[in-house]
């Protein structure tokens, strides 16, 4: 083992998966009140170190289920209440959607600049991935089914998505 630490934990099992940060950062994050962490990993000597380098209260930064993603050094992601949320490395808000854009629970991933994100009724929404401010650049219904959280996938110009009952297959490539 080269190192371990008691410096986060939770009282319920997360899902977000660590976000691995330069500079031997590690952000994590979980639902349920969890909130979120950025730890420091160091070597001396041969022996690691961890430490707390910031923590966030769940009101500020805490994903539920999907991952959150590191981009142009921004952490982006969907917060409790389901806003999507840009975060600087800092742990600072950057912004967070509008009331009447919340996201859920459902997946989002980051595609030539854009996130695709589908909210829990299957509402596709691309948003500019830019630390300047949150900017909706369209939208659609593709499920409607409930419980749109299962990972995107894009490959070949083409978009899968799920919900509980059905799967759809977009053609996102460009025209």
């Amino acid at each position: 083992m080269l190192w371990d630490t008691t410096e986060w934990k939770i009282s319920i099992a997360t899902v977000a998966s660590p976000l691995a940060i330069p500079g031997g950062r590690i952000f994590l994050s979980g639902g349920y009140n969890a909130g979120s962490r950025m730890l420091q990993l160091k070597q001396v000597d041969g022996k690691f170190t961890v430490e707390t380098l910031f923590s966030l209260d769940a009101d500020v930064f805490g994903a539920t289920q999907q991952s959150p993603i590191l981009y142009n050094e921004h952490i982006y992601g969907v917060r409790p209440d389901g806003k999507f949320t840009c975060l600087t490395l800092a742990g600072k808000m950057v912004w967070q959607s509008d009331s009447g854009q919340q996201f859920g629970l459902g997946p989002f991933l980051l595609a030539d600049g854009k996130f695709l994100a589908v909210n829990d009724s299957g509402l596709l929404r691309m948003i500019e991935a830019s630390p300047e401010k949150y900017r909706l650049l369209g939208q659609a219904q593709i499920l409607k089914g409930r419980e749109s959280w299962g990972p995107l996938a894009i490959a070949g110009g083409r978009l899968l998505a799920r919900d509980l009952q059905r799967m759809v297959c977009l053609d996102i490539g460009a025209r």
